[in-house]
């Protein structure tokens, strides 16, 4: 008796945290920042229409991508997003969560085709990471 007692004891000290206080150390691990305060401006909004819904087109709830690697080397994670109907978007990590827009630097062209993937590795091993967009 005197064990199942203190193993009640023991759960009972182990589930001491308020919900308050758990809820707070969630809260740490994580904020939200404004596109303003990071320079990313994304978002991959799809019109419906007759021609574009699952029905006939069953990508079309699939969404696009996210790709994070280092395209300058820097020991930075760069990111690049894939648009189904938007224009895809690249952004150098400057530090500190800025995000310099380099779409356009880069030389990343208008699309004429539906994207919906994205990953970044080092193919070739030249030492820097390639961008293939899948279509």
């Amino acid at each position: 008796m005197c064990r199942f007692i203190f193993i009640v004891f023991l759960f009972l000290i182990a589930c001491s945290h308020t919900k308050k206080e758990i809820k707070a150390e969630k809260m740490l691990l994580f904020s939200s920042l404004s596109s303003s305060q990071t320079g990313i401006d994304f978002s991959n909004d799809i019109a419906e229409d007759y021609n574009n819904f699952f029905g006939v087109f069953n990508y079309a709830y699939n969404g696009a991508g996210v790709a994070v690697g280092d395209i300058n080397n820097d020991g930075l994670e760069d990111v690049y997003f894939v648009g189904n109907q938007k224009e895809d978007k690249l952004y150098l990590n400057k530090g500190n969560f800025k995000f310099e827009d380099i779409t356009i630097k880069a030389g990343i062209r208008a699309k004429k085709a539906w994207h919906n993937g994205v990953v970044m590795q080092d193919v070739n091993t030249d030492g820097y990471v390639d961008i293939y967009v899948t279509v």
